[in-house]
Protein backbone atom coordinates (compact mmCIF):
# COMPACT_ATOMS: atom_id res chain seq x y z
CA UNK A 1 0.00 0.00 0.00
CA UNK A 2 1.17 3.38 -0.57
CA UNK A 3 2.16 5.42 2.31
CA UNK A 4 0.67 8.66 1.87
CA UNK A 5 -3.16 6.86 1.38
CA UNK A 6 -2.05 4.31 4.39
CA UNK A 7 -2.14 7.88 6.45
CA UNK A 8 -5.12 9.03 4.92
CA UNK A 9 -6.61 5.68 5.86
CA UNK A 10 -5.12 5.38 9.19
CA UNK A 11 -6.26 9.23 10.08
CA UNK A 12 -9.99 8.48 8.57
CA UNK A 13 -10.21 5.46 10.74
CA UNK A 14 -9.25 7.21 13.96
CA UNK A 15 -12.31 10.29 12.95
CA UNK A 16 -14.90 7.68 13.02
CA UNK A 17 -13.56 5.90 16.12
CA UNK A 18 -13.49 9.24 17.91
CA UNK A 19 -17.14 10.17 16.54
CA UNK A 20 -18.18 7.02 17.87
CA UNK A 21 -16.54 7.62 21.24
CA UNK A 22 -18.11 11.20 21.37
CA UNK A 23 -21.84 9.42 20.40
CA UNK A 24 -21.61 7.06 22.72
CA UNK A 25 -20.20 9.54 25.94
CA UNK A 26 -23.00 11.50 25.13
CA UNK A 27 -25.70 9.29 25.50
CA UNK A 28 -25.84 9.33 28.56
CA UNK A 29 -29.02 6.84 29.29
CA UNK A 30 -27.71 4.05 27.49
CA UNK A 31 -24.16 3.43 29.12
CA UNK A 32 -24.35 -0.26 27.95
CA UNK A 33 -25.08 -1.91 24.53
CA UNK A 34 -28.43 -3.61 24.90
CA UNK A 35 -29.07 -6.98 23.65
CA UNK A 36 -30.75 -6.88 20.07
CA UNK A 37 -35.00 -8.37 20.48
CA UNK A 38 -35.16 -11.33 18.96
CA UNK A 39 -37.35 -10.69 15.94
CA UNK A 40 -38.56 -14.30 14.76
CA UNK A 41 -41.12 -15.77 16.73
CA UNK A 42 -42.22 -19.84 16.87
CA UNK A 43 -44.24 -19.65 13.84
CA UNK A 44 -41.53 -17.83 11.63
CA UNK A 45 -38.61 -20.09 12.71
CA UNK A 46 -40.58 -23.51 11.76
CA UNK A 47 -41.19 -22.01 8.82
CA UNK A 48 -37.96 -20.55 7.79
CA UNK A 49 -36.08 -24.15 8.29
CA UNK A 50 -36.74 -26.56 5.51
CA UNK A 51 -35.74 -29.02 8.55
CA UNK A 52 -38.71 -28.19 9.66
CA UNK A 53 -41.23 -28.40 6.81
CA UNK A 54 -43.73 -31.46 8.12
CA UNK A 55 -44.12 -29.93 11.10
CA UNK A 56 -44.53 -26.31 9.49
CA UNK A 57 -47.35 -28.55 7.44
CA UNK A 58 -48.74 -30.24 10.29
CA UNK A 59 -49.72 -26.90 12.09
CA UNK A 60 -51.51 -25.14 9.25
CA UNK A 61 -53.43 -28.56 8.96
CA UNK A 62 -54.54 -28.53 12.38
CA UNK A 63 -55.10 -24.70 12.88
CA UNK A 64 -52.47 -23.97 15.52
CA UNK A 65 -50.41 -21.43 13.18
CA UNK A 66 -52.70 -18.45 15.12
CA UNK A 67 -52.48 -19.82 18.37
CA UNK A 68 -48.64 -20.41 18.19
CA UNK A 69 -47.94 -16.80 16.63
CA UNK A 70 -49.92 -15.53 19.92
CA UNK A 71 -47.54 -14.09 22.68
CA UNK A 72 -46.83 -16.97 24.85
CA UNK A 73 -44.30 -18.30 26.09
CA UNK A 74 -44.36 -21.47 24.66
CA UNK A 75 -41.81 -24.29 24.56
CA UNK A 76 -42.21 -26.16 21.38
CA UNK A 77 -40.25 -29.55 21.30
CA UNK A 78 -40.10 -29.39 17.34
CA UNK A 79 -39.37 -32.65 15.65
CA UNK A 80 -37.42 -33.30 12.35
CA UNK A 81 -39.10 -34.22 9.10
CA UNK A 82 -36.89 -37.65 9.67
CA UNK A 83 -38.90 -37.84 12.73
CA UNK A 84 -42.29 -37.52 10.82
CA UNK A 85 -41.29 -39.62 7.92
CA UNK A 86 -40.58 -42.31 10.68
CA UNK A 87 -43.71 -41.86 12.25
CA UNK A 88 -45.21 -42.45 9.28
CA UNK A 89 -43.66 -45.57 8.64
CA UNK A 90 -44.84 -46.46 11.97
CA UNK A 91 -48.30 -45.46 11.12
CA UNK A 92 -48.39 -47.43 7.33
CA UNK A 93 -49.29 -43.95 6.00
CA UNK A 94 -47.45 -41.43 3.25
CA UNK A 95 -47.64 -38.04 4.94
CA UNK A 96 -49.71 -35.64 7.02
CA UNK A 97 -52.32 -35.81 4.11
CA UNK A 98 -53.39 -39.22 5.62
CA UNK A 99 -53.88 -37.95 8.87
CA UNK A 100 -57.16 -35.77 9.68
CA UNK A 101 -56.52 -32.16 11.69
CA UNK A 102 -58.47 -34.05 14.25
CA UNK A 103 -55.50 -36.81 14.83
CA UNK A 104 -52.90 -34.11 14.47
CA UNK A 105 -53.85 -31.83 16.74
CA UNK A 106 -53.49 -33.35 20.35
CA UNK A 107 -50.46 -34.81 18.43
CA UNK A 108 -48.69 -31.49 18.08
CA UNK A 109 -50.58 -30.05 21.56
CA UNK A 110 -48.16 -32.64 23.43
CA UNK A 111 -45.33 -30.90 22.03
CA UNK A 112 -45.91 -27.48 23.39
CA UNK A 113 -45.48 -26.22 27.10
CA UNK A 114 -47.23 -23.34 28.19
CA UNK A 115 -44.04 -21.70 29.72
CA UNK A 116 -40.51 -20.75 28.38
CA UNK A 117 -38.44 -24.01 29.84
CA UNK A 118 -34.76 -23.53 28.62
CA UNK A 119 -32.72 -26.34 28.62
CA UNK A 120 -31.03 -24.71 31.71
CA UNK A 121 -34.50 -24.88 33.71
CA UNK A 122 -35.51 -28.28 32.65
CA UNK A 123 -35.24 -31.34 35.60
CA UNK A 124 -35.60 -34.67 35.89
CA UNK A 125 -39.65 -35.42 36.01
CA UNK A 126 -43.13 -34.62 34.64
CA UNK A 127 -44.36 -31.43 32.80
CA UNK A 128 -47.66 -30.21 31.87
CA UNK A 129 -48.48 -29.85 28.18
CA UNK A 130 -50.95 -28.39 26.50
CA UNK A 131 -52.49 -31.57 25.52
CA UNK A 132 -55.93 -31.50 27.24
CA UNK A 133 -57.59 -34.35 25.62
CA UNK A 134 -58.12 -36.47 28.52
CA UNK A 135 -61.22 -37.43 30.87
CA UNK A 136 -61.47 -34.35 32.73
CA UNK A 137 -59.62 -32.36 30.47
CA UNK A 138 -56.68 -32.11 32.64
CA UNK A 139 -53.20 -31.46 30.86
CA UNK A 140 -51.33 -34.66 29.69
CA UNK A 141 -47.61 -35.53 31.29
CA UNK A 142 -44.05 -35.24 29.54
CA UNK A 143 -41.41 -37.39 31.24
CA UNK A 144 -38.29 -35.28 31.09
CA UNK A 145 -34.99 -37.75 32.28
CA UNK A 146 -30.84 -36.59 32.03
CA UNK A 147 -29.51 -39.93 32.15
CA UNK A 148 -28.16 -39.44 28.61
CA UNK A 149 -28.25 -36.47 27.01
CA UNK A 150 -32.40 -34.85 27.16
CA UNK A 151 -34.84 -37.65 26.61
CA UNK A 152 -38.33 -37.20 26.65
CA UNK A 153 -40.77 -40.25 27.50
CA UNK A 154 -37.51 -42.30 27.96
CA UNK A 155 -37.34 -42.70 23.86
CA UNK A 156 -37.08 -39.24 21.74
CA UNK A 157 -33.88 -37.15 22.08
CA UNK A 158 -33.24 -33.56 22.18
CA UNK A 159 -30.57 -33.20 19.69
CA UNK A 160 -30.47 -29.45 19.24
CA UNK A 161 -31.45 -27.15 22.74
CA UNK A 162 -32.62 -23.44 23.33
CA UNK A 163 -33.29 -22.12 19.65
CA UNK A 164 -34.83 -18.99 20.77
CA UNK A 165 -37.77 -17.37 19.41
CA UNK A 166 -39.72 -13.63 20.61
CA UNK A 167 -42.38 -16.03 22.23
CA UNK A 168 -40.28 -19.14 23.70
CA UNK A 169 -38.17 -21.79 22.84
CA UNK A 170 -37.82 -24.63 20.49
CA UNK A 171 -35.82 -27.81 21.29
CA UNK A 172 -35.48 -29.75 18.40
CA UNK A 173 -36.25 -33.65 18.45
CA UNK A 174 -35.68 -36.89 16.64
CA UNK A 175 -39.08 -38.65 17.68
CA UNK A 176 -42.74 -37.45 17.28
CA UNK A 177 -44.14 -37.53 20.52
CA UNK A 178 -47.43 -39.98 20.78
CA UNK A 179 -49.78 -38.83 23.75
CA UNK A 180 -49.56 -42.02 25.89
CA UNK A 181 -52.10 -43.32 27.49
CA UNK A 182 -51.57 -45.28 31.23
CA UNK A 183 -49.83 -48.01 30.22
CA UNK A 184 -47.27 -46.30 27.87
CA UNK A 185 -46.49 -43.37 31.03
CA UNK A 186 -45.69 -46.84 32.66
CA UNK A 187 -43.36 -48.12 29.81
CA UNK A 188 -41.80 -44.78 29.48
CA UNK A 189 -40.43 -44.60 33.30
CA UNK A 190 -37.55 -46.90 34.02
CA UNK A 191 -38.53 -46.97 38.02
CA UNK A 192 -42.08 -48.92 37.36
CA UNK A 193 -40.07 -51.85 34.84
CA UNK A 194 -41.48 -54.60 37.71
CA UNK A 195 -45.08 -53.21 37.15
CA UNK A 196 -44.61 -53.18 33.14
CA UNK A 197 -43.42 -56.80 33.65
CA UNK A 198 -46.60 -57.53 35.37
CA UNK A 199 -49.21 -55.94 33.72
CA UNK A 200 -47.43 -57.91 30.62
CA UNK A 201 -47.59 -61.34 31.99
CA UNK A 202 -51.22 -61.14 33.35
CA UNK A 203 -52.21 -60.04 29.72
CA UNK A 204 -53.66 -56.89 30.78
CA UNK A 205 -51.92 -54.58 28.74
CA UNK A 206 -55.04 -53.97 26.33
CA UNK A 207 -57.60 -53.79 28.95
CA UNK A 208 -55.41 -50.72 30.72
CA UNK A 209 -54.80 -49.07 26.95
CA UNK A 210 -58.62 -49.20 26.24
CA UNK A 211 -60.93 -46.41 27.08
CA UNK A 212 -61.41 -46.17 30.68
CA UNK A 213 -61.10 -43.58 32.47
CA UNK A 214 -58.54 -45.55 34.87
CA UNK A 215 -56.98 -44.02 37.92
CA UNK A 216 -53.72 -46.54 38.87
CA UNK A 217 -51.94 -46.99 42.10
CA UNK A 218 -48.59 -47.58 40.74
CA UNK A 219 -46.12 -49.21 42.99
CA UNK A 220 -42.42 -48.23 42.07
CA UNK A 221 -39.58 -50.78 41.48
CA UNK A 222 -38.50 -50.52 45.19
CA UNK A 223 -42.12 -51.58 46.48
CA UNK A 224 -41.83 -54.90 43.87
CA UNK A 225 -38.80 -55.61 45.59
CA UNK A 226 -40.15 -55.24 48.93
CA UNK A 227 -42.78 -57.73 48.01
CA UNK A 228 -40.18 -59.85 46.31
CA UNK A 229 -38.17 -59.96 49.60
CA UNK A 230 -41.45 -60.61 52.06
CA UNK A 231 -42.25 -63.87 49.59
CA UNK A 232 -38.98 -65.15 49.28
CA UNK A 233 -38.52 -64.73 45.27
CA UNK A 234 -36.76 -63.17 42.87
CA UNK A 235 -38.88 -61.35 40.56
CA UNK A 236 -42.21 -61.42 38.53
CA UNK A 237 -41.32 -64.73 36.85
CA UNK A 238 -41.66 -66.67 39.99
CA UNK A 239 -45.09 -65.71 40.28
CA UNK A 240 -48.11 -66.33 37.47
CA UNK A 241 -50.53 -64.62 35.95
CA UNK A 242 -52.99 -66.08 37.92
CA UNK A 243 -50.88 -64.48 40.92
CA UNK A 244 -50.58 -61.48 39.48
CA UNK A 245 -54.04 -60.43 37.85
CA UNK A 246 -55.52 -59.94 41.16
CA UNK A 247 -53.08 -58.04 42.76
CA UNK A 248 -52.48 -56.05 39.86
CA UNK A 249 -56.65 -55.01 39.32
CA UNK A 250 -56.70 -54.30 43.10
CA UNK A 251 -54.02 -51.15 42.31
CA UNK A 252 -57.09 -49.75 39.34
CA UNK A 253 -59.81 -47.92 40.46
CA UNK A 254 -62.64 -46.46 37.85
CA UNK A 255 -62.44 -43.36 37.02
CA UNK A 256 -60.39 -40.32 36.56
CA UNK A 257 -59.58 -39.51 40.64
CA UNK A 258 -57.13 -36.89 40.40
CA UNK A 259 -55.11 -35.93 44.06
CA UNK A 260 -57.97 -33.04 44.85
CA UNK A 261 -60.53 -35.48 44.26
CA UNK A 262 -58.95 -38.54 47.26
CA UNK A 263 -60.82 -38.42 49.85
CA UNK A 264 -61.05 -40.41 52.97
CA UNK A 265 -63.37 -43.51 52.90
CA UNK A 266 -63.43 -47.00 51.06
CA UNK A 267 -62.76 -47.08 47.11
CA UNK A 268 -63.86 -50.09 44.60
CA UNK A 269 -61.51 -51.33 42.84
CA UNK A 270 -61.12 -53.54 39.42
CA UNK A 271 -60.70 -56.46 41.33
CA UNK A 272 -64.25 -56.99 42.57
CA UNK A 273 -63.65 -59.19 45.98
CA UNK A 274 -61.58 -56.31 47.47
CA UNK A 275 -62.08 -52.43 48.18
CA UNK A 276 -59.35 -49.88 49.33
CA UNK A 277 -59.11 -48.34 52.35
CA UNK A 278 -58.23 -44.71 51.81
CA UNK A 279 -57.00 -42.22 54.56
CA UNK A 280 -56.70 -38.67 53.40
CA UNK A 281 -57.34 -36.52 56.73
CA UNK A 282 -53.51 -36.43 57.55
CA UNK A 283 -50.00 -35.52 56.14
CA UNK A 284 -50.58 -36.76 52.42
CA UNK A 285 -52.70 -40.41 51.50
CA UNK A 286 -51.92 -43.16 52.67
CA UNK A 287 -53.48 -46.58 51.60
CA UNK A 288 -54.74 -49.63 53.49
CA UNK A 289 -52.66 -48.20 56.87
CA UNK A 290 -49.42 -48.61 55.08
CA UNK A 291 -49.08 -47.89 51.15
CA UNK A 292 -47.94 -43.94 50.72
CA UNK A 293 -48.39 -42.10 47.94
CA UNK A 294 -45.63 -40.59 47.00
CA UNK A 295 -46.49 -38.96 43.63
CA UNK A 296 -49.75 -37.41 41.64
CA UNK A 297 -51.32 -36.87 38.88
CA UNK A 298 -49.22 -38.03 36.15
CA UNK A 299 -51.76 -38.06 33.44
CA UNK A 300 -52.59 -39.81 30.59
CA UNK A 301 -55.24 -39.96 27.67
CA UNK A 302 -57.37 -42.55 29.59
CA UNK A 303 -56.64 -42.08 32.85
CA UNK A 304 -54.29 -40.49 35.98
CA UNK A 305 -51.25 -42.36 37.87
CA UNK A 306 -50.19 -41.64 41.02
CA UNK A 307 -47.01 -43.32 42.67
CA UNK A 308 -46.93 -45.21 46.09
CA UNK A 309 -44.36 -46.89 47.88
CA UNK A 310 -45.83 -50.76 48.50
CA UNK A 311 -47.36 -52.67 46.45
CA UNK A 312 -51.58 -53.56 47.63
CA UNK A 313 -52.07 -57.15 48.18
CA UNK A 314 -55.98 -58.22 48.52
CA UNK A 315 -56.88 -59.27 51.58
CA UNK A 316 -53.47 -59.07 53.29
CA UNK A 317 -54.03 -58.00 56.99
CA UNK A 318 -51.97 -55.05 56.92
CA UNK A 319 -50.08 -54.61 60.17
CA UNK A 320 -50.78 -51.83 62.22
CA UNK A 321 -48.43 -49.04 62.84
CA UNK A 322 -46.77 -47.22 65.43
CA UNK A 323 -45.93 -43.42 65.71
CA UNK A 324 -42.22 -44.59 64.74
CA UNK A 325 -43.44 -46.23 61.57
CA UNK A 326 -45.42 -44.01 59.99
CA UNK A 327 -43.04 -41.15 60.64
CA UNK A 328 -40.20 -43.80 58.90
CA UNK A 329 -42.26 -43.95 55.91
CA UNK A 330 -42.63 -39.99 55.53
CA UNK A 331 -39.82 -38.57 53.46
CA UNK A 332 -40.82 -35.20 55.02
CA UNK A 333 -40.12 -37.05 58.61
CA UNK A 334 -36.45 -38.01 57.49
CA UNK A 335 -34.77 -35.06 59.73
CA UNK A 336 -37.05 -35.91 63.18
CA UNK A 337 -35.92 -39.46 62.51
CA UNK A 338 -32.42 -38.54 62.34
CA UNK A 339 -33.38 -36.87 65.38
CA UNK A 340 -34.90 -39.71 67.67
CA UNK A 341 -32.53 -41.96 66.41
CA UNK A 342 -29.99 -39.95 67.58
CA UNK A 343 -31.76 -38.71 71.06
CA UNK A 344 -32.37 -43.21 71.55
CA UNK A 345 -35.84 -42.48 71.34
CA UNK A 346 -37.10 -44.72 68.19
CA UNK A 347 -37.97 -47.39 70.43
CA UNK A 348 -40.39 -45.02 72.67
CA UNK A 349 -42.25 -44.35 69.91
CA UNK A 350 -42.44 -47.71 68.41
CA UNK A 351 -43.59 -49.00 71.43
CA UNK A 352 -46.44 -49.36 73.75
CA UNK A 353 -48.12 -46.61 75.23
CA UNK A 354 -50.45 -44.02 74.41
CA UNK A 355 -48.77 -40.74 72.73
CA UNK A 356 -49.31 -37.79 70.94
CA UNK A 357 -46.43 -36.34 68.69
CA UNK A 358 -46.09 -32.83 67.59
CA UNK A 359 -44.43 -33.75 64.50
CA UNK A 360 -41.75 -31.09 62.77
CA UNK A 361 -41.57 -31.33 59.33
CA UNK A 362 -37.72 -31.14 57.15
CA UNK A 363 -38.41 -27.47 56.44
CA UNK A 364 -39.26 -26.94 60.26
CA UNK A 365 -36.07 -28.64 60.89
CA UNK A 366 -33.39 -26.64 58.53
CA UNK A 367 -35.13 -23.54 59.68
CA UNK A 368 -34.15 -24.17 63.29
CA UNK A 369 -30.64 -25.13 62.14
CA UNK A 370 -29.96 -22.14 60.45
CA UNK A 371 -31.78 -20.45 63.74
CA UNK A 372 -29.00 -22.08 65.74
CA UNK A 373 -26.41 -21.17 63.04
CA UNK A 374 -25.84 -25.29 62.81
CA UNK A 375 -25.50 -27.62 59.64
CA UNK A 376 -27.69 -30.52 61.13
CA UNK A 377 -28.74 -33.08 63.73
CA UNK A 378 -25.52 -34.11 64.15
CA UNK A 379 -24.29 -30.42 65.74
CA UNK A 380 -26.98 -30.80 68.53
CA UNK A 381 -25.89 -32.88 71.81
CA UNK A 382 -28.67 -36.48 72.77
CA UNK A 383 -29.20 -34.33 76.10
CA UNK A 384 -30.03 -31.16 73.97
CA UNK A 385 -32.01 -33.30 71.11
CA UNK A 386 -33.97 -35.60 73.88
CA UNK A 387 -35.30 -32.73 75.72
CA UNK A 388 -36.35 -30.90 72.89
CA UNK A 389 -38.22 -33.83 71.39
CA UNK A 390 -39.83 -34.72 74.38
CA UNK A 391 -41.22 -31.37 74.27
CA UNK A 392 -43.15 -32.53 70.92
CA UNK A 393 -45.13 -35.56 73.23
CA UNK A 394 -48.16 -35.49 75.22
CA UNK A 395 -48.16 -38.72 77.21
CA UNK A 396 -51.81 -39.34 76.06
CA UNK A 397 -53.73 -39.80 72.86
CA UNK A 398 -54.94 -36.03 72.12
CA UNK A 399 -57.55 -35.97 68.91
CA UNK A 400 -57.79 -32.66 67.26
CA UNK A 401 -61.17 -32.57 68.19
CA UNK A 402 -60.19 -32.79 71.69
CA UNK A 403 -57.80 -30.09 71.96
CA UNK A 404 -58.94 -27.29 74.43
CA UNK A 405 -57.23 -23.67 74.55
CA UNK A 406 -54.74 -23.75 77.40
CA UNK A 407 -51.85 -25.62 78.69
CA UNK A 408 -51.01 -29.39 78.96
CA UNK A 409 -48.05 -31.39 80.26
CA UNK A 410 -45.28 -32.49 77.75
CA UNK A 411 -42.95 -35.26 78.52
CA UNK A 412 -39.83 -33.09 78.68
CA UNK A 413 -38.62 -32.54 81.85
CA UNK A 414 -35.91 -30.58 81.72
CA UNK A 415 -37.12 -27.76 84.85
CA UNK A 416 -35.37 -27.70 88.48
CA UNK A 417 -36.99 -30.75 89.56
CA UNK A 418 -38.03 -32.64 86.84
CA UNK A 419 -41.65 -31.70 86.62
CA UNK A 420 -43.16 -31.88 83.19
CA UNK A 421 -42.57 -28.74 81.15
CA UNK A 422 -46.05 -27.24 79.86
CA UNK A 423 -47.13 -26.62 75.93
CA UNK A 424 -49.80 -23.96 74.98
CA UNK A 425 -52.36 -24.95 72.82
CA UNK A 426 -55.01 -22.09 71.19
CA UNK A 427 -57.60 -22.80 68.79
CA UNK A 428 -58.65 -18.85 67.56
CA UNK A 429 -57.41 -19.55 64.21
CA UNK A 430 -56.54 -23.23 63.35
CA UNK A 431 -54.78 -24.70 65.91
CA UNK A 432 -51.23 -23.20 67.81
CA UNK A 433 -48.76 -23.70 69.99
CA UNK A 434 -47.02 -21.49 72.04
CA UNK A 435 -48.57 -18.62 69.60
CA UNK A 436 -46.08 -19.11 66.67
CA UNK A 437 -46.01 -23.01 65.28
CA UNK A 438 -49.26 -24.14 63.60
CA UNK A 439 -50.47 -27.66 63.22
CA UNK A 440 -50.76 -28.14 59.46
CA UNK A 441 -52.15 -31.46 59.44
CA UNK A 442 -54.24 -33.48 61.84
CA UNK A 443 -54.90 -36.81 63.37
CA UNK A 444 -52.74 -39.46 61.66
CA UNK A 445 -53.60 -42.19 63.90
CA UNK A 446 -50.74 -44.89 64.96
CA UNK A 447 -51.34 -48.01 67.15
CA UNK A 448 -49.86 -46.29 69.88
CA UNK A 449 -51.19 -42.39 69.69
CA UNK A 450 -51.39 -39.81 67.24
CA UNK A 451 -49.43 -37.66 65.17
CA UNK A 452 -50.51 -34.29 64.25
CA UNK A 453 -47.94 -32.20 62.13
CA UNK A 454 -46.26 -29.11 62.79
CA UNK A 455 -44.75 -26.07 60.93
CA UNK A 456 -41.66 -24.93 63.04
CA UNK A 457 -39.71 -27.18 65.69
CA UNK A 458 -40.42 -26.75 69.89
CA UNK A 459 -38.02 -25.40 72.08
CA UNK A 460 -38.87 -26.22 75.65
CA UNK A 461 -39.63 -22.46 77.60
CA UNK A 462 -38.37 -20.49 80.33
CA UNK A 463 -40.34 -18.33 82.46
CA UNK A 464 -40.00 -15.30 79.63
CA UNK A 465 -40.72 -17.27 77.10
CA UNK A 466 -43.99 -18.43 78.55
CA UNK A 467 -45.55 -15.27 79.24
CA UNK A 468 -44.53 -13.90 75.68
CA UNK A 469 -46.18 -16.84 74.74
CA UNK A 470 -49.68 -15.92 76.02
CA UNK A 471 -51.14 -12.86 74.85
CA UNK A 472 -52.82 -12.66 78.50
CA UNK A 473 -49.28 -11.35 79.75
CA UNK A 474 -48.71 -8.82 77.09
CA UNK A 475 -48.82 -5.65 79.33
CA UNK A 476 -46.46 -8.30 82.03
CA UNK A 477 -44.10 -8.72 78.81
CA UNK A 478 -43.91 -5.24 78.28
CA UNK A 479 -43.05 -4.10 81.54
CA UNK A 480 -40.29 -7.11 81.88
CA UNK A 481 -38.57 -5.32 78.66
CA UNK A 482 -39.08 -1.82 79.76
CA UNK A 483 -37.73 -2.63 83.35
CA UNK A 484 -35.12 -4.84 81.04
CA UNK A 485 -35.31 -7.61 83.14
CA UNK A 486 -35.70 -10.28 80.77
CA UNK A 487 -32.37 -11.37 80.45
CA UNK A 488 -32.38 -12.08 84.43
CA UNK A 489 -35.37 -14.01 84.47
CA UNK A 490 -34.20 -16.29 81.46
CA UNK A 491 -31.50 -17.10 83.69
CA UNK A 492 -30.55 -20.44 85.29
CA UNK A 493 -33.17 -19.69 88.75
CA UNK A 494 -34.91 -20.97 89.51
CA UNK A 495 -38.12 -18.70 89.67
CA UNK A 496 -41.61 -18.64 90.67
CA UNK A 497 -43.13 -16.00 89.24
CA UNK A 498 -46.62 -14.98 90.29
CA UNK A 499 -47.78 -13.20 86.86
CA UNK A 500 -50.87 -10.69 86.84
CA UNK A 501 -53.25 -10.85 83.70
CA UNK A 502 -53.52 -8.24 80.87
CA UNK A 503 -56.84 -7.32 82.85
CA UNK A 504 -54.98 -7.15 86.31
CA UNK A 505 -52.71 -4.45 84.89
CA UNK A 506 -55.33 -2.65 83.19
CA UNK A 507 -57.14 -2.33 86.90
CA UNK A 508 -53.82 -0.80 88.13
CA UNK A 509 -53.52 1.62 84.95
CA UNK A 510 -56.90 2.81 86.18
CA UNK A 511 -56.40 3.31 89.99
CA UNK A 512 -52.87 5.13 89.43
CA UNK A 513 -54.13 7.44 86.89
CA UNK A 514 -51.70 6.28 83.43
CA UNK A 515 -52.96 4.43 80.07
CA UNK A 516 -50.24 1.74 80.42
CA UNK A 517 -46.89 0.39 80.92
CA UNK A 518 -45.42 3.56 78.42
CA UNK A 519 -46.61 5.76 81.16
CA UNK A 520 -43.93 4.07 83.76
CA UNK A 521 -40.58 4.10 84.24
CA UNK A 522 -38.10 1.17 84.53
CA UNK A 523 -37.61 2.59 87.98
CA UNK A 524 -40.87 2.57 89.28
CA UNK A 525 -41.51 -0.94 87.14
CA UNK A 526 -38.67 -2.60 88.76
CA UNK A 527 -39.45 -3.26 92.31
CA UNK A 528 -43.30 -3.81 91.51
CA UNK A 529 -41.81 -6.83 89.35
CA UNK A 530 -39.31 -8.21 91.55
CA UNK A 531 -41.95 -8.39 94.08
CA UNK A 532 -43.70 -11.00 92.18
CA UNK A 533 -40.79 -13.44 92.00
CA UNK A 534 -40.05 -15.79 94.27
CA UNK A 535 -36.87 -17.61 94.70
CA UNK A 536 -37.00 -21.47 93.70
CA UNK A 537 -39.70 -23.41 91.35
CA UNK A 538 -42.10 -23.63 93.92
CA UNK A 539 -45.10 -25.66 92.72
CA UNK A 540 -48.53 -25.36 94.11
CA UNK A 541 -48.46 -28.60 96.53
CA UNK A 542 -45.51 -27.12 98.19
CA UNK A 543 -47.02 -23.59 98.71
CA UNK A 544 -48.43 -23.07 102.61
CA UNK A 545 -49.67 -19.90 104.69
CA UNK A 546 -46.93 -17.97 105.78
CA UNK A 547 -44.57 -15.02 105.11
CA UNK A 548 -42.69 -15.17 101.74
CA UNK A 549 -39.14 -13.43 100.71
CA UNK A 550 -39.31 -12.12 97.18
CA UNK A 551 -36.88 -10.62 94.64
CA UNK A 552 -37.69 -7.25 96.04
CA UNK A 553 -35.35 -7.52 99.18
CA UNK A 554 -37.40 -6.66 102.27
CA UNK A 555 -40.97 -7.20 100.77
CA UNK A 556 -42.35 -10.14 101.54
CA UNK A 557 -45.28 -11.85 100.51
CA UNK A 558 -48.42 -13.07 102.70
CA UNK A 559 -49.55 -15.95 101.84
CA UNK A 560 -52.62 -17.73 102.89
CA UNK A 561 -53.88 -21.67 101.54
CA UNK A 562 -57.36 -21.64 103.90
CA UNK A 563 -58.90 -21.25 100.41
CA UNK A 564 -57.16 -21.73 97.58
CA UNK A 565 -54.49 -19.70 97.72
CA UNK A 566 -54.49 -15.59 98.56
CA UNK A 567 -51.69 -13.07 98.33
CA UNK A 568 -51.39 -10.18 101.04
CA UNK A 569 -55.44 -10.33 101.34
CA UNK A 570 -56.81 -9.86 98.06
CA UNK A 571 -54.62 -11.27 95.28
CA UNK A 572 -56.09 -14.77 94.13
CA UNK A 573 -53.91 -17.43 92.31
CA UNK A 574 -56.21 -18.17 89.19
CA UNK A 575 -54.01 -20.94 87.69
CA UNK A 576 -50.83 -22.85 88.84
CA UNK A 577 -48.01 -24.43 87.88
CA UNK A 578 -47.21 -23.43 84.39
CA UNK A 579 -43.96 -25.21 84.37
CA UNK A 580 -41.10 -24.04 82.24
CA UNK A 581 -37.03 -24.91 81.69
CA UNK A 582 -35.87 -22.58 84.69
CA UNK A 583 -39.21 -21.74 86.81
CA UNK A 584 -42.73 -21.88 87.33
CA UNK A 585 -45.72 -19.52 86.95
CA UNK A 586 -49.00 -19.10 88.73
CA UNK A 587 -51.15 -16.33 87.28
CA UNK A 588 -52.44 -13.71 89.43
CA UNK A 589 -55.33 -11.44 89.36
CA UNK A 590 -54.21 -8.18 90.94
CA UNK A 591 -51.22 -6.58 90.34
CA UNK A 592 -49.13 -6.70 94.01
CA UNK A 593 -47.44 -3.38 94.81
CA UNK A 594 -44.87 -3.13 97.66
CA UNK A 595 -45.34 -1.31 100.30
Amino acid sequence: MNFRNYKFSLGLFLLMIAAIVNVSCEDDDDDMPKPMPIKENIVDIVIGNDNFSILAAALTKADLVDALNANGPFTVFGPTNAAFEQLFMDLGVSGIDDLSAEALTPILLYHVLGIQAKSTDLSNGYLETLNTFTPGDYPINLLVSFDSGVKLNNSANVTTADVMASNGVIHIIDEVLLPPDVVDIAIANATFSHLVDAVIKADLVDALKGDGPFTIFAPTDTAFEALFADLGINGIQDLSAEDLTPILTYHVVSGNVRAADVSTGTVSTLNTEADLEIDADGSGVIINGSSNVIATDVQGTNGVIHVIDKVLIPGAEEEAQSIADIAAANSDFSSLVAALDKAGLVETMDGEGTFTVFAPTNQAFQDLFNSLGVSGIEDLSVETLTQVLLYHVLGSKVMSSDINPGYVETLATNSPDMDPVMLRLDTDDGVKLNKETMVTSADIEAFNGVIHVIDMVLLPPNVVDIAIANDSFKHLVAAVVKADLAGTLSGDGPFTIFAPTDAAFEALFEAIGVDGIDDLSAETLTPILLYHVVSGNVRSDQVSTGMVATLNEGSMLDIDTSSGVTINGDTNVTATDIQGTNGVIHVINKVLLPE
